[in-house]
């Protein structure tokens, strides 16, 4: 009896030991799942991780070329900034060069320009002076030859009055010629021949005193060249000196020099020109 109520003891524990396992394998299956949801969960996260890591180190890769770009650019742009102040300070120097040659220079402009004008004025007034005396010459030449063919004019009057009752008839009709020729000759006026004798006539086309330039009819009489200096004389009266700039079929463009009486010098007035 004690053995049979031992079996059955043992039968029931081993009953209730048996769903008591089967129950904790249950639980631990169901752990277990969860465990490994857990894990593909975690994995995935991991990978998903893994991928951001990859995606980062590829930005951050990037970025470290894009910092190595910019350092290149900042140590290139030092160098030109470096260099653009050697510049600036180079130039500022040459400036500061500059200036102080130009004050030079100006200072020798203004020297020589008042060398140059003290010298253009000097020859001015002695020009005149030789003008005025060639001028007095040539009168006084023209004076004697002005005489010279009066007296001429006298003795052939003389000549063929003491002659007129010894000729042929033929010597009388010459002497009556040379007289009817000595009778409408008129001796030249001391006026008249200079004016012809002076230079090339030609005329004033335009002036401008302020720039100091001058344009003159051209003919091939007056035969100027860019460079020539002549003298301007209106009625033996020496106007002044021009220095030919340019020269066409036309015109001659001259440049006024110091001393020039440029008040008498009108457009459309008649001058002679003196080499």
């Amino acid at each position: 009896m004690i053995l049979r109520i031992l079996a059955i003891v043992s039968a029931i524990s081993a009953t209730s030991i048996f769903y008591v396992g089967k129950g904790k394998l249950a639980e631990q299956q169901a752990v277990t799942q969860k465990a490994e949801q857990a894990t593909k969960a975690v994995q995935n996260e991991l990978a998903a991780a893994n991928e951001q890591i990859s995606a980062l180190e590829g930005r951050l890769n990037n970025e470290r070329d894009a910092l190595a770009n910019e350092k290149r650019k900042l140590e290139s742009v030092r160098s030109e900034m470096y260099t653009a102040r050697q510049e600036v300070s180079r130039t500022q120097q040459q400036l500061s060069e500059g200036k102080k040659s130009i004050t030079e220079l100006e200072s020798v402009a203004r020297r020589l320009r008042a060398d140059l004008l003290q010298s253009e004025q000097s020859l001015a007034s002695a020009g005149k002076e030789d003008e005025i005396a060639s001028l007095n010459e040539r009168v006084a030449e023209l004076e004697k030859r002005n005489a010279d063919l009066k007296e001429s004019l006298e003795s052939a009057k003389v000549t063929s009055s003491t002659s007129s009752s010894n000729v042929s008839p033929r010597g009388s009709s010459a002497v009556a010629s040379v007289a009817s020729f000595s009778s409408g000759f008129t001796a030249p006026t001391p006026q008249a021949l200079p004016t012809a004798s002076i230079g090339a006539k030609t005329t004033i086309e335009s002036l401008s005193a302020k720039n100091g330039l001058i344009a003159l009819a051209n003919s091939p009489a007056l035969g100027l060249s860019p460079g020539t200096t002549v003298t301007i004389i209106k009625k033996l009266k020496a106007l002044g000196k021009i220095q030919v700039s340019h020269v066409t079929d036309d015109l001659v463009l001259a440049n006024l020099l110091p001393g020039a009486k440029t008040r008498e010098m009108l457009a459309g007035t008649t001058v002679h020109l003196l080499r």
